[in-house]
């Protein structure tokens, strides 16, 4: 057996209700109460902290607005200099989420943060303690230890690996506001983050463990678009999305060409504008057609455990696309992309540049 480690840096709080647990893990602290757009008070969470917050004494600022724009992470590490913060609590999705770690780590470390970004190693070190609370559940970040940050005054980004939550609070209600298509998404993204995990794990308990995530969360995402007001539909995907970025599954990796998926995703959003949500969802197929070419082993085994497809590998990704569009995503795109456009892209991968581009243009409808 492979060795391995089972991180536990944060403590993973399932609620139905915050209140209590905010204000037990608050207490004598100053907050800075960090989230993005206007989701976050549609859905009830910012009643739900504020409230909470003033009714235990705890002094806390907000910062709202915030992304994983480079600027506004710089602007919200002076905020909380300014107000002798001692607590971060971020709310939102990845972007916002991203954006509180690096807050809390910049804190201590903002002269050289972007180094940081760029890939100087950052576990361990000094942080403000930091509560994450997701609202659009996919990404896992509340559970992971990557922060993405872009500089748009530059056109750079990175991201910054080794830096936890001390508490991810999931809730699954404060995501019934997403509509059908988001919500769908949810799920379909978090079966693809938790495949890239299991695919060409060798260790068969987190293996198996893998797949019966994969099961539930596709399962859970299913039953929404029936019942978009099951919160137990909703507690499963948004406990898949933190698994997927735990130590919990792929502990018997011995190849990582699985997370070449996420250097493809990136194509789409260059080349079409697409969402990471939907490029990552529509090229999924598409790429595990590619690599069962060269590693058709591990690519058919998965297909069979996960969805009981045993026919080819293309034919396995066809029916893989028919099911994700009958959940009522689109799979793909409108307009013309030439090989030029695809080489002038980074993308490290296994594949050769001819591949990635066929990869590419089987998305174009």
């Amino acid at each position: 057996m492979k060795d391995f480690i089972f991180r536990n840096d944060t403590k993973l709080l399932f609620r139905n209700d915050i209140r209590t647990t905010l204000v037990e893990i608050a207490k004598g602290h100053k907050v800075m109460f960090v989230y993005g757009g206007g989701s976050v008070k549609r859905n009830g969470c910012y009643d739900d902290i504020v409230q909470s917050l003033n009714e235990a004494d705890i002094p806390f600022v907000e910062y709202g607005g915030s992304s994983c724009e480079f600027a506004k992470i710089q602007e919200g590490i002076r905020v909380a200099k300014t107000n002798g913060i001692t607590m971060i609590i971020g709310v939102g999705g990845a972007s916002v989420m991203d954006s509180a770690k690096l807050m809390a780590f910049g804190f201590y470390h903002e002269s050289d943060l972007w180094d940081y970004v760029k890939g100087k190693t950052s576990y361990g070190l000094e942080r403000l303690p930091l509560v994450l609370i997701p609202t659009y559940p996919s990404s896992g970040s509340e559970n992971g230890l990557g922060a993405v940050a872009v500089d748009s005054r530059t056109g750079d980004f990175g991201t910054a690996y080794g830096i936890p939550a001390d508490y991810a609070v999931l809730c699954p209600k404060y995501s019934l506001t997403l509509n059908k298509e988001m919500t769908t998404y949810t799920g379909l993204v978090t079966v693809v983050q938790l495949s890239a995990c299991v695919l060409g794990d060798k260790n068969k308990m987190s293996y198996d463990a893998g797949i019966s995530y994969i099961k539930n969360v596709l399962e859970a995402t299913k039953i929404l678009q029936q019942h978009p007001d099951d919160l137990d539909a909703r507690g499963i995907i948004m406990m898949g999305a933190s698994l997927s970025t735990s130590s919990r599954i792929g502990i018997g990796k011995e190849e990582t060409f699985a997370y070449d998926i996420y250097e493809l995703e990136f194509l789409p959003e260059k080349l079409f504008g697409s969402s990471y949500r939907r490029s990552l969802t529509s090229i999924f197929p598409k790429f595990l057609c590619a690599m069962g070419k060269h590693h058709p082993e591990e690519i058919g085994k998965y297909y069979l455990d996960a969805f009981g497809l045993d026919s080819s590998i293309e034919d396995s990704s066809q029916k893989l696309i028919e099911l994700f569009s009958g959940l009522g995503v689109e799979m793909s795109y409108n307009g013309q992309i030439t090989r030029e456009q695809v080489d002038t892209i980074p993308c490290h991968t296994e594949f050769s540049k001819e591949e990635v581009f066929d990869i590419i243009n089987s998305l174009i409808r």
